[in-house]
């Protein structure tokens, strides 16, 4: 062989193997390589068709009957508006903003005005449409007069008569529909319907309408004259949007179908689309129509709105959960999905244009976003929904789209399900076990023996990864943007050198109303989705998110329920509680009670929950004098829910406990338990599962979903950084996998199990807690930095105040400086864009 080819062929070899000796890129939420953008659920988006920027949330649209004007209606975070976009050049030729704005659009015959569900102002407003699509702000019809509303008053779906006479408005938390003659602007009568009336639909002879209760199931069918309760047909969990279709199907035999019509009714906590038959009054369950996207799919697609193509043969239908379209053939005899449409992140609504372009509302649009540093923190902040300046607040900066997509074939739809079914991690395979180190001592399927047999989940409250763990002097860590460091969390630095770090772990939530549920739940319901951003923008002034609101149920129960249903044993600390008012007499019941009734018998009373003026290591005395019987009967339940949010802290609040105290205090109370725990006889049994509910827009140098996690056992590898990229749900997989638990949704079952946090051989060494560096007892000044802007801030439950606002006070309280110059990374490229 000639030489210069040896030469050639052995310098090819030795790069090969440089090649293949290096690492692995690593996996982290951000731009991909080959286009879309990896998200912190693990879900890629990569949508189809063009792209158009719309506001925070936009839910929902409506189309001019000439098909000019497409109408959306932004109900997010920021201050809410209706989009006005040209159909021609798909171009937003106008935006007029909305006192509140939720859900409800609805168009006059005549195309001339617009009626808007005024969400927490009880109202519905009114709007005039020129020919040139612009609105104009006309009159307000009260619902609930100003004087007498609670947060209870709130105005949802409107929808106008066929005939065009009357307006009737779903007043969501009274379970009825408003009727208001838009002559007079007066409300003259409430129909009770189903609880939490979601979408409201009038047949087209005008006699009956339509809703769907977001909370019962159920679909009614009701008079027009009076209200009276015509038909109610049971469905699934969470029905939300429908369509009529007055095209009949393809019978078998080539007969006339009976059918008068059929509806189509999407279930969010479902994988299902419903068929009813229409045959005058009579209504019937026709089909069950499964968009799961393969034969094994789990719960969590959120089919959530619809669209009907121009011949009616052809259904959209949006899957929020999913990031995609599944589109439907229901012109035959029997419906079939014939694919998916890939789109982005969390998709509202859909509608079909004249030309047969589909558009689609993406709630979240496209992608997240780091926060480098935050506001200025040189001046009192205003939030934006107060008309402050446009802040980094992940509330804020995650506005959203609207795709616009072709008509296509068959070979296009074929490609694009190819591209919807690889942005997601699931697998049907993974229902049957995954791939582990052999030896590892995390089963690879539910069921399989495990030698840790007790689970502790301990979940904190809003921190970002750099916030905590950036001075730790290894792995991607950012100390310019510590705020509690290791003079502060001793403990949370000793637990992460000592047993594993983890760089590149992202919680799933933005904020704590979706945090607990993806903590206990592997998803966010519907409900809260679509609900906590007006709460944070302070416009609807409740939380109901953490248990008690039979809308925000999960499609699958909680980590509890699933517990439950198995037969674990379970004991539960501060999750899903009504605190007693005040703190009681030590071995006095602190708690009112229990938000959830399956999860009360397994509740200990005198655990208080969230309430930032009782001490965390008070807490954790409760659990250690708990832990302690543990022990001495030899019985240790198999699962241990333990709520310790501290850390949240009250920012610069005059006279209340400083966020250094509250912070120290939270990482002590977690040192003891760990402490004990690992002393005990069941360590060698044990692993502890540690992360915050949400990172709420603290700084982190590469995503503000970045967040700090701990997973503690004697199988946990030790001194190392595991950099592999986890989420929530991986820390559900993984204890699911121990406890022998089914996935609850397709996020958990296809989330990463944390096998390379884990070795084969135990290391029983217990762990010495960390005594406190700082006062826990030292309270803010009258005066202190910041204290101004604390004073009205409200801390009765966990996020009831504006985060970023938050965040910048904390900065200066602790760090009395200004922060450092934004830091820019590889995923901040297209921040602002």
């Amino acid at each position: 062989m000639n030489k210069r080819i040896i030469v050639l062929f052995v310098s090819i070899l030795a790069v090969a193997a440089l090649l293949s000796s290096q690492p692995a890129p690593r996996e982290q939420v951000g731009p991909l390589p080959d286009g879309g953008y990896l998200l912190n659920s693990g879900w890629r988006v990569d949508p189809a068709g063009t792209q158009i920027p719309l506001d925070t949330l936009p839910m929902s649209c409506v189309l001019t009957k000439d098909g000019r004007y497409l109408l959306v209606l932004n109900g997010g975070y920021r201050p809410p508006s209706i989009s006005v976009i040209e159909t021609a050049s798909m171009h937003e030729v106008s935006r007029t903003s909305v006192p509140d704005g939720w859900l409800g659009l609805a168009l006059s015959p005549d195309n001339k005005t617009l009626w808007v569900g005024g969400g927490s102002k009880a109202s519905i407003f009114e709007f005039t449409l020129s020919d040139d699509g612009k609105l104009t702000p006309a009159r307000t019809f009260e619902i609930i007069p100003a004087a007498g509303r609670t947060y209870r008053d709130f105005i949802g779906d409107v929808a106008v008569s066929p005939d065009g006479h009357l307006l009737y408005a779903a007043d969501l938390y009274h379970d009825s529909i408003a009727v208001i003659n838009p002559q007079s602007g007066r409300v003259i009568d409430h129909f009770k319907t189903g609880r939490r009336p979601y979408r409201i639909l009038f047949a087209p002879d005008g006699k009956t309408f339509f809703v769907t209760s977001w909370a019962d199931g159920t679909l009614y069918q009701h008079q027009t004259t009076d209200g009276q309760r015509v038909n109610s047909v049971r469905l699934g969990a969470h029905p939300t949007d429908m369509v009529w279709s007055d095209v009949k199907p393809a019978t078998e035999d080539g007969s006339p179908s009976p059918l008068t019509a059929r509806l189509f009714v999407t279930a969010a906590n479902t994988n299902s689309v419903y068929v009813i038959g229409v045959t005058g009054n009579d209504l019937r369950v026709m089909e069950t129509i499964n968009v799961g996207m393969t034969p094994r799919h789990p719960l969590g697609m959120t089919p959530s709105a619809l669209a009907l193509s121009q011949d009616q043969k052809r259904l959209y239908v949006v899957c929020s959960d999913a990031n995609a379209v599944a589109v439907v053939n229901v012109g035959e005899t029997q419906s079939d999905v014939r694919g998916f449409i890939p789109v982005g992140w969390y998709p509202t609504a859909a509608r079909v244009l004249d030309d047969g372009r589909l558009v689609v509302l993406n709630g979240k649009g496209s992608r997240s976003y780091p926060n480098p540093n935050g506001p200025s923190p040189m001046k009192k902040k205003t939030s934006v929904d107060k008309g402050g300046p446009n802040a980094q607040y992940v509330a804020n900066m995650q506005t959203g789209t609207a795709s616009v997509i072709a008509p296509f074939n068959p070979e296009q739809l074929a490609s694009y399900t190819q591209r919807a079914l690889d942005d997601s991690p699931y697998r049907d395979e993974m229902m049957n076990g995954y791939e582990r180190p052999a030896g590892n001592p995390i089963p690879e399927r539910p069921g399989d023996p495990s030698l840790i047999e007790h689970v502790i989940y301990i979940i904190k409250e809003n921190r970002t990864y750099d916030q905590v763990l950036g001075d730790i002097g290894k792995g991607a860590s950012d100390p310019s943007l510590v705020l509690f460091g290791e003079r502060i969390t001793p403990n949370a630095h000793k637990m992460a050198r000592q047993f594993v770090l983890f760089d590149n772990f992202y919680v799933n939530a933005d904020v704590s109303a979706g945090g607990w549920n993806w903590s206990t739940a592997a998803i966010a319901p519907d409900y809260v989705e679509k609900m906590w951003p007006n709460s944070y923008a302070g416009r609807r002034k409740h939380y109901d998110y953490e248990g008690g609101e039979a809308a925000a149920l999960p499609p699958a129960g909680y980590l509890w329920t699933n517990a439950i249903a198995k037969g674990v044993s379970l004991r539960n600390y501060g999750y899903w509680v009504t605190n007693k008012k005040a703190p009681v007499a030590e071995g006095e019941n602190q708690v009112n009670q229990v938000r959830d009734p399956a999860l009360a018998p397994f509740t200990n009373l005198q655990y208080r929950g969230f309430d930032l003026n009782y001490p965390d290591v008070e807490r954790a005395k409760v659990f250690l004098k708990d832990f302690n019987q543990f022990e001495t009967t030899d019985q240790m339940p198999k699962l241990i829910l333990l709520r310790l949010g501290n850390d949240h802290t009250f920012g610069s609040a005059p006279g209340k406990l400083s966020p250094l105290a509250l912070a120290a205090d939270n990482d002590y109370a977690v040192g003891m338990v760990v402490d004990a725990v690992s002393r005990s006889k069941f360590w060698k049994s044990t692993a502890i599962f540690i992360l915050e509910d949400d990172a709420q827009n603290g700084p982190d140098h590469i995503d503000s979903h970045r967040s700090p996690a701990l997973v503690l056992s004697p199988y946990t590898r030790r001194g190392v950084v595991d950099s592999t990229m986890y989420n929530t749900t991986s820390v559900l997989r993984t204890m699911e996998l121990i406890l022998g638990l089914r996935p609850m949704t397709h996020y958990d079952a296809g989330a990463t199990p944390m096998y390379s946090a884990f070795a084969n051989q135990p290391d029983l060494a217990p762990y010495d807690v960390e005594k406190p560096r700082v006062s826990l007892t030292e309270h803010n000044t009258e005066n202190g930095v910041a204290a101004d802007e604390s004073r009205h801030m409200d801390f009765e439950d966990a996020d009831l105040n504006d985060d970023d606002e938050l965040n910048d006070v904390l900065w200066r309280a602790i760090r009395k400086t200004a922060p450092p110059p934004p830091s820019r990374s590889f995923n901040s490229r297209t921040a602002g864009e």
